[in-house]
């Protein structure tokens, strides 16, 4: 006999798992390297435009007077005067877009593929920004800033090494660098720490050490401004921050660079901050192609050389 019901057995082609309209997100690093630039916002009356600088201005110090003061001495001469280095930051345009067909897929998706769609843009500028940060503060382990020869002062082996003795990152490192950061009185920030961006495997190189190197005196987080600024804190040692991203850069198959950095180390240069939008007009034959970009105006330079240091190590976890 026939099933004249609407009953789970002759509506069994709506009775399935059910939908709503989220996604589970991709799994996305932290992204720090933006958040440690000194940002300069354009400030000229005219819109800036592709190409166009922002400068940054370093004051130069007075050397020191240990002669006594003659008070009889001739008045009228000058005897200081200020001294200014200018660091130009070219801005470059960026961006990206994606197109939404809302006549159909609106109606026949499960899924709020707008908003996804939105996630993934915001989610790709901001990776592809930090990596502009990222490659700004990697020239600073060169001796000339662009590439080739690295720097004695700048860049460092872990284990103490060099090129050919190289190994994991240990706390004589860390020491070393803290040493040399002071000794160029670079100022820490607000929290009165250095920060440096580790790469996970690599702070298990360091985090494994013991007994007078160990870690295990390393003071939990606690300043709250900077947990909201950085994701990823694994707390302080030896005078520094540390901040766990797999942003790091891998320069071969197994040795990746570790980023310490004081105060004022790397600039942005900002006409337009990173945006994500929607084209205010639908395209289309039928107006049903919903345009959404994400886009800004920004570059990033080395300010003050003496604020970063860069430390290379294997990879290898232990």
């Amino acid at each position: 006999m026939a099933n004249n019901f609407n009953d789970i057995s002759s509506q069994a082609a709506i009775i399935a798992t059910a939908f709503d309209n989220m996604s589970v997100k991709p799994l996305r690093p932290n992204y720090v390297f933006d958040n440690l630039a000194k940002e300069k916002v354009w400030n000229l009356p005219q819109m800036p435009n592709k190409g166009d600088a922002i400068q940054f201005v370093r004051l130069g110090a007075l050397s020191s007077n240990t002669s006594a003061l003659d008070v009889t001495a001739a008045a009228g001469t000058g005897s200081q005067k200020n001294a200014y280095v200018r660091v130009a930051v070219s801005m470059d345009a960026y961006g990206d877009h994606a197109i939404m067909d809302t006549f159909e897929l609106g109606n026949e998706s499960f899924i709020d593929a707008v908003s996804d769609m939105a996630f993934l843009l915001q989610d790709q500028g901001m990776n592809s920004i930090n990596k502009l940060a990222r490659a700004a503060i990697d020239l600073n382990q060169y001796a000339n800033t662009v590439s080739g020869t690295l720097s004695g002062t700048y860049h460092y082996y872990a284990s103490n090494g060099t090129a050919s003795t190289m190994g994991v990152l240990k706390a004589i490192d860390v020491r070393k660098v803290v040493a040399d950061l002071k000794g160029a009185n670079v100022p820490t920030y607000e929290d009165g720490f250095y920060l440096a961006v580790i790469d996970p495997s690599v702070a298990t190189q360091l985090r494994s050490e013991t007994g007078n190197a160990a870690w295990g005196a390393a003071v939990l987080a606690g300043d709250q401004s900077v947990q909201r600024r950085f994701n990823g804190d694994l707390g302080t040692f030896e005078g520094v921050r540390f901040i766990s991203s797999t942003e790091c850069r891998k320069q071969t198959t197994n040795t990746v660079s570790t980023y310490f950095l004081g105060v004022d180390g790397v600039g942005k240069a900002q006409g337009r901050d990173l945006q994500v939008s929607l084209k205010p007009e639908m395209g289309g034959d039928h107006s049903n192609l919903l345009t959404i970009r994400w886009n800004g105006l920004l570059g990033y330079g080395i300010i003050r050389r003496e604020s970063i240091r860069i430390v290379s190590s294997s990879q290898s976890q232990r």
